[in-house]
């Protein structure tokens, strides 16, 4: 997907600042920094570029393996439906207990 314009203005700023806030952006283009921080979080999504809590702006290196990034994911994902499987089944058991209490 082809970038407008003004998201490529905004990506070579990042590309040569390294790492930017959106105030900086912001006064840059002469735009508002909503509008500033709309652009970038337009960048996020597409995957250019990542802004931490406090709104400096960085680019994302190409060189990042993608398959890399997705097998962490994964496995993070696995680990976690383990941990919820034995929530689930340690709820089994607890609802076999109450039921067999309430008969008795």
């Amino acid at each position: 997907m082809e970038l407008t314009p003004r998201l490529q203005d905004i990506v070579n700023i990042i590309r040569n600042k390294g790492e930017i806030n959106i105030q900086d952006i912001a006064l840059f283009l002469k735009v508002s920094p909503k509008t500033a921080k709309g652009y970038v979080r337009e960048l996020v999504r597409l995957g250019y570029v990542s802004m931490d809590e406090s709104g400096n702006v960085k680019l994302i290196l190409a060189s990042e393996n993608p398959i890399e990034r997705i097998t962490k994911i994964v496995e993070i994902h696995e680990g976690e439906i383990s941990m919820l499987r034995k929530q689930i089944e340690e709820l089994r058991e607890e609802l076999q207990k109450l039921k067999k209490r309430g008969k008795s």
